[in-house]
C-alpha cells in the first residue's frame, strides 16, 4: 500500500475543519483505497483519544514520525500482528503532528492559527434562548427550571418547571423597558408575557416586547417564527409587528413565519379572528380560522390551508405537504444547527410529503426522507451532502 507524504497534512486539515474541496477529494481517494484507511480516520476523529494523546506528543521529530507512519501503513499485516497496533502507530503520528501545532500556537511561535480539535456532533434542538434587557444585560436561559431571575433589583421573572419564562408583574410595576428573547439555531423556547399571552418561538427567531404592557395596545416585534395564544383584551389589541406585515388581534391562536432567508412570509389563523396589514402595499385582509395570508413577491394572497402543517412544529413533529426539498432542508438546518450542501442542484425542487419526528436523531430523520424519495444524504462532520 503506497502512501504519499501529504496524506497526514490532509488528515490534519480535515480534523481542523478547514479542508478545501480539492483536498477533500484527494482524501476521499485515499479513504476509498482501503477499509483500514477509513477505520483509521474514524479512530482519529475520536475527540477523547485526541485530547488524551495530544498531551503526550507536544514535542516530536516530524521526519521520524512520518517515517513511522509510512512504515506502518505500507508494511503488510503479519500473522499475529494486531491491526490496532498499526492504527495506534499511525494515530500517534498524526496526533503528534496536531499536538505539535497546538503546542507552537500556545507558546506563541509564529505559526498559522489552528483551531482546537473538536469533533462536531449533530444534535436535535432543545430549550435554548438568551434574554437581553434594555440595558444590555444577557441571561442564558438553558437548563434553568423552577427558579426566579432578578432583573432590576425589585422585579423578578419566573422560570417555570417546564423551563419556560413567565412574566407576572404587578399592575404598579415600574419595569417599562423592552426585552429581547433571542432563539439560536438548534433552539426553541416558550414565554408567557405580562398579559398572559403564550408564545412558542422556533429556531433562529427573535422576539422584542415590553416587560410590562401599558396603554391601549400590546405591541411586539418578531423575526423568525412563533405561535401565539393571545390573552383576550378588547381594550388593548395585540399587534405582532414584522418586517413586511403586521398582525392585529384581540384574542386568538395563530402562527407567524417571517424568516429573512425565506422567499415568502405568512400568518396562519387557528382560532379567532385577525387582521393582517401588508406593509409593502398597504393592503389589509381579515382572516377566519383555517385561512392563511401569504406574502410573496410583493403580493398578498389569502388561501385555505391545513393549519397543522404550520403549527405542529411547536409540539413534536415537522409536517410537510408537497414541499420542495430546499424548504424542508431550511427547517432541518435551523433545528439541528447543521449545514446542508446540495451536490446536485436539481434535488432542490424535489417534493416531499410526510411527517418527521422533531426530537429524533438526524440520521433517523434523513433515513425516513430517503425511504420515500430518490434523495441520498451523506454526513461529513457538520455538513450534510444531498445527492
Amino acid at each position: 500500500m503506497k502512501v504519499t507524504k501529504d496524506i497526514h497534512e490532509l488528515i490534519l486539515s480535515y480534523l481542523r475543519e478547514d479542508i478545501s474541496e480539492e483536498e477533500m477529494s484527494r482524501l476521499r481517494v485515499w479513504l476509498d483505497e482501503n477499509e483500514r484507511h477509513q477505520r483509521l480516520l474514524e479512530e482519529l476523529r475520536d475527540k477523547d483519544v485526541l485530547q488524551r494523546e495530544i498531551g503526550e506528543y507536544v514535542s516530536f521529530d516530524t521526519s521520524r514520525r512520518w517515517g513511522q507512519l509510512k512504515e506502518a501503513m505500507e508494511e503488510p499485516v503479519r500473522k499475529g500482528r494486531s491491526l490496532l497496533k498499526v492504527w495506534g502507530a499511525v494515530a500517534a503520528v498524526v496526533v503528534a503532528f496536531v499536538g505539535g501545532l497546538l503546542y507552537w500556537q500556545m507558546t506563541g511561535s509564529p505559526q498559522p492559527e489552528v483551531k482546537q480539535v473538536a469533533i462536531a456532533r449533530i444534535e436535535q434542538g432543545g430549550m435554548r434562548a438568551v434574554l437581553i434587557t434594555e440595558t444590555g444585560q444577557q441571561v442564558v436561559l438553558q437548563g434553568l427550571k423552577d427558579t426566579c431571575l432578578n432583573i432590576t433589583g425589585t422585579e423578578t421573572l419566573n422560570i417555570r418547571e417546564d423551563g419556560s419564562l413567565k412574566y407576572s408583574l404587578s399592575a404598579l410595576s415600574s419595569m417599562s423597558e423592552w426585552h429581547t428573547l433571542r432563539i439560536p439555531k438548534g433552539g426553541e423556547y416558550k414565554i408567557v408575557l405580562d398579559d398572559g399571552t403564550e408564545i412558542w418561538l422556533n429556531s433562529a427567531s427573535e422576539l422584542k416586547y415590553p416587560a410590562h404592557f401599558v396603554g391601549n395596545e400590546r405591541r411586539v416585534q418578531l423575526t423568525g417564527e412563533a405561535y401565539f395564544q393571545v390573552a383576550r383584551n378588547e381594550a388593548a389589541p395585540f399587534i405582532v409587528e414584522t418586517r413586511d406585515m403586521d398582525v392585529k388581534v384581540l384574542g386568538t391562536s395563530f402562527n407567524v413565519s417571517v424568516y429573512e432567508d425565506e422567499e415568502s412570509c405568512h400568518a396562519t389563523l387557528v382560532e379567532g379572528r385577525v387582521e393582517v396589514n401588508d406593509k409593502v402595499n398597504g393592503e389589509k385582509v381579515v382572516l377566519t380560522p383555517g385561512k392563511q395570508a401569504l406574502l410573496r413577491g410583493g403580493e398578498m394572497t389569502v388561501r385555505e390551508v391545513n393549519t397543522k402543517l404550520y403549527t405542529l412544529w411547536r409540539l413534536d413533529r415537522f409536517t410537510f405537504a408537497s414541499e420542495d426539498m430546499e424548504g424542508v432542508i431550511r427547517k432541518l438546518s435551523r433545528w439541528y444547527n447543521v449545514d446542508f450542501f446540495f451536490a446536485n442542484s436539481s434535488m432542490k425542487q424535489k417534493r416531499f410529503t410526510g411527517s418527521l419526528p422533531k426530537y429524533a436523531d438526524i440520521s433517523q430523520v434523513l433515513k425516513m426522507i430517503e425511504m420515500t424519495t430518490d434523495i441520498k444524504f451523506e454526513i461529513k462532520e457538520h455538513t450534510i451532502m444531498i445527492q
